[in-house]
């Protein structure tokens, strides 16, 4: 094999490994930015793998899997059209193909509904759009939800391109009371991904919102695994009640309202999930 073809095979064969690389070394990059403490170690952990085949593989001493860099892709909570550039990737890998076709009306739906779900800017430009002063204004938007402009205009545009924001008769651009629910107890990327940020919004708030602005409880409780059907199916329809009560006001502002219920031992899956059955 001469020099240019096998630097070209050397590509193929190592596209998709770099492409999670620069995938993983963004999203560390992006853990540290919001807290410099944060450790390899820590990430390793996140993303189900050891400290050292983590560092092995980051520094190019490591090859994984196509099965490893899928899994690591979901882990990373991969949009759906990265996820579909990764498994493209792979193929080529596997077959030496230099372009693998893809569907990408199927994907471009894909990808509208992961960032409706992941991404917390469309909800809260969706309840921005039901207050009173509203206004059409990328500037105007993306001061009031605390973010970039081009982050406000991406969702825009996707927002109307689903319908979830449209024109009335006077021109003026208003939210479509449309409900909007998401399966339980159903592993998804975009939902992990969403509760991911609201946990590090509400950390962020601890620090920078008001105490009289916000509410922050918690309660450390031994309990029956088994009652967990029974506590959620509670939780759920306080959420509903509390949702009446919130409808019936005048909306000023944009809240997230968040409840977690998760252990703080260790508990054997197979055992819990046999009752679930």
């Amino acid at each position: 094999m001469d020099h240019c073809r096998a630097l070209s095979y050397y590509n193929r064969h190592m596209e998709a490994q770099l492409y999670l690389q620069k995938s993983i070394r963004e999203r560390l990059d992006e853990l540290r930015s919001k807290n410099s403490q944060f450790s390899l170690r820590a990430f390793a952990r996140l993303l189900g793998v050891s400290p050292a085949s983590l560092s092995e593989f980051l520094n190019g001493k490591r090859t994984l899997s196509a099965k490893m860099l899928k899994k690591l892709g979901e882990k990373l909570c991969l949009a759906p059209e990265e996820l579909d550039v990764l498994n493209e990737k792979i193929v080529r890998e596997k077959k030496g193909l230099t372009h693998t076709p893809s569907n990408k009306k199927n994907v471009q739906l894909q990808n509208d509904q992961y960032y409706l779900v992941a991404d917390w800017r469309y909800y809260a430009i969706m309840c921005l759009a039901e207050t009173p002063d509203f206004k059409e204004d990328y500037q105007w938007i993306a001061k009031r939800i605390k973010t970039s402009e081009s982050k406000v205009k991406e969702a825009m545009e996707r927002l109307i391109r689903l319908g979830f924001l449209t024109y009335d008769d006077n021109g003026k651009l208003i939210y479509q009371d449309v409900e909007i629910t998401t399966g339980e107890d159903v592993p998804s990327t975009s939902l992990k991904k969403r509760h991911m940020e609201n946990l590090e919004a509400a950390r962020d708030s601890l620090y920078t919102d008001d105490v009289l602005l916000r509410d922050m409880s918690f309660m450390t409780m031994a309990l029956d695994p088994e009652q967990l059907p029974e506590i959620k199916k509670k939780i759920r329809n306080f959420q509903d009640e509390l949702a009446e009560l919130i409808d019936k006001g005048n909306k000023k502002e944009v809240y997230e309202i968040c409840m977690q219920v998760f252990p703080r031992t260790s508990i054997k899956k197979d055992k819990v999930y046999e009752k679930f059955q």
